[in-house]
């Protein structure tokens, strides 16, 4: 299940190697976003290094190619900021499965409908006839960024404007094991500066709209089989211009550490490829550390009411802190995040 999150999307590539290394075996997979991208990818069959060496050729500067032409003539009338056309030619070209079923793993992504604020959820049975390639950009179209995808009378944008990781796919689909990559962790206390442009504006609002809504996901549909990463890219924003290689090695790092040490995957891996992990992984993650500082606590308790996993309390004096070791946490930072005085830090997260 690949989450969405812009050019940090690129870390799927590293997840998806790490899964080639430890022999896991994918039966479906789900995208979001840029997550769609990569899971179309990977639902045809690629390999990562194919993925890697076809996403070369996504380049900010290539594939957001204003409309200015339409601009001067439209004005705010105009549909979009960059020609969306650029990027569904990329994925037709790529994507050349024009139907569902020619896919050889079962693949399903999502599309927010404009008209009518519901989500829609392409390749399901009864909703394949949109060819692949249309779908992805559907479920890839930032409002304001690209054009929307017109599509049985309707107009659908990315579907990461309220569902930036689809659990609730997984678990319609009835899966024995759902292996989630969340991209929205950001560190939320190290201020992003202020540009004074629409396009920093559009964009920082699209990353912390989604880390909002995707605590809400995160609390209702993080289950017992569900085995949720989350690499390290918050220092890269939506479209910055990707470092491949680097994100690369930081989706593979994090799907190793916990691909190997999760109960749930360990025992699909390969044990001659986990001996030579097992080297490399000195810390198990099965855990978040909870830690509150009290001089800068106002004990207001609102980690109290924010946490779903009951690891703080609200208490009028003294710590604040349930579960020093919290090994239901759904890591998706809500505590910390809505700490108004920045008080909280998670650690192992």
């Amino acid at each position: 299940m690949l989450g969405g999150g812009g050019m940090k999307g690129f870390a799927h590539i590293g997840v998806i190697r790490a899964i080639e290394r430890l022999g896991i075996e994918i039966d479906e997979v789900v995208g979001t976003s840029m997550g769609a991208v990569m899971g179309a990818l990977f639902a045809q069959g690629r390999d990562s290094t194919s993925i890697e060496e076809v996403v070369r050729e996504i380049t900010v500067k290539d594939y957001l190619k204003l409309n200015l032409l339409k601009f001067l003539v439209k004005g705010y009338r105009h549909a979009s900021v960059y020609k969306g056309k650029h990027f569904l030619a990329f994925l037709e070209e790529h994507i050349t499965e024009k139907s569902f079923d020619e896919l050889q793993r079962p693949f399903f992504c999502n599309a927010l409908s404009l008209s009518r604020g519901s989500m829609r959820y392409f390749g399901m049975p009864g909703d394949r006839e949109l060819p692949v390639a249309q779908a992805v950009y559907a479920s890839s179209c930032l409002p304001g960024v690209y054009e929307p995808m017109e599509f049985d009378g309707d107009h659908y944008i990315d579907g990461g404007m309220a569902e930036s990781l689809s659990l609730k796919v997984g678990h319609l689909r009835k899966a024995d094991l759902i292996i989630a990559i969340d991209l929205s962790i950001r560190d939320v206390n190290e201020a992003v500066p202020y540009r004074k442009s629409l396009p920093h504006i559009l964009f920082q609002t699209y990353d912390i709209m989604g880390n909002v809504l995707n605590e809400h996901n995160l609390h209702r549909y993080v289950t017992d089989n569900v085995v949720l990463m989350k690499p390290k890219v918050g220092f890269m924003g939506i479209l910055d211009q990707p470092h491949l290689e680097e994100l690369v090695r930081v989706g593979e790092r994090e799907a190793l550490e916990v691909l190997s040490t999760n109960p749930l995957t360990r025992y699909l891996a390969d044990p001659v490829t986990l001996r030579d992990v097992d080297r490399t992984v000195p810390v198990p993650r099965d855990y978040v550390h909870l830690d509150v500082d009290m001089n800068a606590c106002i004990h207001c308790g609102i980690c109290a009411t924010t946490c779903a996993t009951q690891g703080f309390a609200a208490v009028p004096r003294g710590s604040v802190v349930r579960k020093l070791h919290n090994y239901e946490c759904t890591r998706d930072a809500a505590c910390e995040r809505n700490c108004p005085t920045g008080a909280i830090r998670l650690d192992n997260i």
